[in-house]
């Protein structure tokens, strides 16, 4: 008996020294890829500017106070609905920086120069816009490159479609609140990890897109999480449904694997 609760003992110590090891990042057994970028600042920076070809961009930032820079972050790109759905900016409405500040990442939130993202396949000047931020951060603070996440809310989830299936080796995995598919195959090269929000009540978008959307993905070969709510309009899910939580374990869980 001594011997069997001794060998209990060293298991369960094993086992939360593993746990603490693994931190905020989850339980992945695939080790970060640092970026190793310096000289960025922390607090939140609500109008951030850079330089994309001809124009100049602008995103908000997030990089939570508490956070070790020196260690290899996850960084989450946050895309906005079309700017005549909802009057007010996306922090406001999804309550991200609070979950970036939670689970110790880092959280841009890239605007648009039109009221909508570009939803062009071929030389789309938002995958432009993107490719450069993500090279700028990475440069500016220690990006976790196995940690690319994006998430987006009914026209930016549209974009996302498209920005995925152009950049699903760098992306690990989204997810798509209220959103729909653009109007061509997704034939992504790598079979990215994709979470599926939608409501049942959603007068905008109807929810048969958001089942559309799983059923597509499905079928080319993606894991996907769909997550249908009821009673839920065209609106964020945080308040009653902890979406902000799920999205982000569904990240921690997926990060993404380098082919070797």
């Amino acid at each position: 008996m001594t011997t069997t609760v001794g060998n209990l003992i060293i298991i369960i110590t094993v086992m939360l020294a593993s746990f603490a090891a693994c931190g905020k990042w989850g339980m992945s057994s695939i080790p970060p890829r640092p970026s190793k970028g310096k000289g960025g600042e922390i607090g939140i920076t609500a109008d951030e500017k850079i330089a994309v070809g001809n124009q100049v961009r602008d995103y908000r930032l997030v990089v939570p106070n508490d956070i070790n820079t020196d260690r290899a972050l996850p960084i989450l790109f946050a895309f906005h609905a079309y700017h005549g759905t909802l009057n007010i900016s996306m922090h406001e409405y999804t309550k991200l920086d609070q979950l970036a500040h939670k689970e110790g990442f880092i959280l841009v939130y890239p605007n648009t120069t039109e009221p909508r993202w570009s939803l062009e396949k071929d030389n789309n000047p938002d995958i432009i816009f993107f490719d450069t931020l993500l090279g700028y951060l990475s440069s500016r603070y220690n990006i976790d490159l196995n940690r690319v996440y994006a998430v987006g809310m009914s026209n930016g989830a549209y974009f996302i479609n498209i920005l995925a299936s152009q950049r699903s080796e760098t992306i690990a995995a989204v997810a798509l609140h209220s959103g729909e598919l653009p109007l061509f195959e997704i034939s992504a090269q790598r079979k990215y990890p994709v979470m599926i929000i939608h409501g049942t009540e959603d007068k905008i978008v109807k929810v048969s897109e958001g089942r559309k959307m799983r059923d597509v993905y499905r079928k080319e070969g993606h894991e996907v999480v769909y997550v249908e709510i009821p009673d839920l309009g065209h609106t964020w899910a945080w308040e009653k449904h902890d979406i902000n939580q799920k999205i982000w374990d569904f990240f921690n869980s997926h990060p993404l694997k380098v082919k070797e």
